[in-house]
């Protein structure tokens, strides 16, 4: 029987479980973070784009976008965590993979990770659950993984 991982994560933690048989409860393996995700705005920018004043006038704007910021390091954090999943796939620890990850993280996760795992992926909840207990996660699931 194979054995399946499943990966809950947000913008600034990601957890891996794993189940052991077909009905199992969830044991968690891993937790993986982030702070920088935690980080407010004006500390984003210590680093980011600096700005420019227009050449009449005393107006100035931003060279840079705190969006970009933003999913700039959610796209970080989702190939952190992509390259653990691989190596554990590599290694023989799960054949499948199902995903719990906050809407924003699911695109950039998928895009993280390679064709050979992503083949792995057998199912995808759009939800952040990142604070969820074990058996609150594994409702979540098919019941049968």
């Amino acid at each position: 029987m194979a054995k399946a991982w499943v990966l809950v994560a947000n913008h600034t933690d990601a957890r891996m479980f794993e189940a052991e048989h077909r009905a199992s409860a969830l044991k968690e393996l891993e937790v993986l973070h982030y702070p920088e995700g935690r980080m407010k705005g004006r500390d984003l920018l210590a680093d980011a784009p600096g700005r420019v004043f227009d050449r009449y006038g005393h107006a100035s704007r931003s060279m840079g976008n705190m969006s970009d910021l933003r999913r700039d390091g959610g796209e970080k954090f989702a190939r952190e965590i992509a390259h653990a999943l691989e190596r554990a796939h590599e290694e023989g620890k799960y054949e499948n993979l199902y995903i719990v990850a906050e809407p924003q993280m699911v695109g950039p996760l998928r895009h993280a990770l390679s064709p050979t795992t992503r083949a792995a992926i057998v199912g995808e909840t759009g939800k952040n659950m990142i604070h969820n207990n074990p058996d609150e996660i594994r409702k979540q699931l098919p019941d049968f993984l």
